[in-house]
C-alpha cells in the first residue's frame, strides 16, 4: 500500500534526543486513562497530527508541515540556528514546569471527572487556576532569565508570556481536550516578526486527496 507523503516516518513515542527530523519540535504529553489519571508523560512532536486514510477508512499519523522536502524546508526558512535555540529553551523551559506537572494534571483529571458524573467543577476548576497563578510567576522569572536568548531568537518576551497565558487559560477552560493547544490566536502571532510567525504557523502543501 502507498502510505501518504506528508506520513511521519519515526517510531514514536519519540526519545528524548531525538534529532533526526530537521522540524522536529518536542512536546511532552501526559495521557489520561479511562478514570482520568494520568499516566506516564510521553515526548510526541507539535507538528504530529491525526488524519484519515479516506480509501482504507484508518487514520494516520501525519506531519503538519509536509512531507520530507516541505520539512528541509519548513527549518530553512526558520533558520537552523534559531531552531536550535528554541529547542534549547524548550528543554530548560519543561525543566520550569516539571515540579508542577503531576498537581496540574492530577487537577485536570478531577476537572473531566466531574464534568463527566454531571458535578459541580467549580473547586478543581479553582484549585486549576491557583497552581496556574503559581506556575505563572515561575514561568514570568524564567522568562525575564532567558530575555536575551529571546532576543537572540527574534521572540518578544512580552509575546511569548502572553502565548503562555493563553496556553494556560486554554488548558483550565477546555471540557474535551486533555492536553495544552499552542494554536496561537492571529491577534498575538501579529506581535512576532516574520521568522517566529513562520515558526508557529508554517505555510502548509496542499494536502493529497484520497491518500492511501
Amino acid at each position: 500500500m502507498t502510505r501518504p507523503a506528508d506520513e511521519c516516518p519515526y517510531p514514536k513515542p519519540f526519545a528524548a534526543d531525538f534529532d533526526a527530523c530537521p522540524a522536529y519540535q518536542a512536546r511532552q504529553f501526559i495521557p489520561l486513562d479511562t478514570l482520568y489519571q494520568p499516566l506516564e508523560p510521553v515526548l510526541t512532536c507539535r507538528h504530529l497530527e491525526t488524519r484519515p486514510l479516506l480509501a482504507r477508512h484508518r487514520w494516520y499519523g501525519a506531519c503538519a508541515v509536509g512531507d520530507a522536502e516541505a520539512r528541509r524546508r519548513w527549518a530553512r526558512e526558520v533558520g537552523l540556528p534559531r531552531l536550535q535555540r528554541i529547542r534549547a529553551v524548550q528543554r530548560e523551559l519543561g525543566v520550569a514546569i516539571a515540579p508542577y506537572n503531576a498537581r496540574l494534571w492530577e487537577l485536570k483529571g478531577q476537572q473531566l471527572r466531574a464534568i463527566r458524573d454531571g458535578r459541580d467543577v467549580g473547586e478543581a476548576t479553582a484549585e486549576l487556576r491557583r497552581l496556574a497563578t503559581q506556575m505563572s510567576a515561575d514561568l514570568d522569572a524564567f522568562l525575564q532569565e532567558n530575555s536575551p536568548t529571546f532576543t537572540e531568537i527574534e521572540m518578544p518576551v512580552d509575546a511569548a508570556r502572553q502565548l503562555i497565558k493563553v496556553a494556560i487559560d486554554r488548558f483550565i477552560d477546555t471540557r474535551f481536550a486533555t492536553e495544552v493547544s499552542f494554536e496561537v490566536p492571529d491577534d498575538v502571532l501579529q506581535r512576532f516578526p516574520e521568522p517566529v510567525r513562520t515558526f508557529f504557523r508554517p505555510t502548509l502543501p496542499e494536502r493529497p486527496t484520497g491518500a492511501g
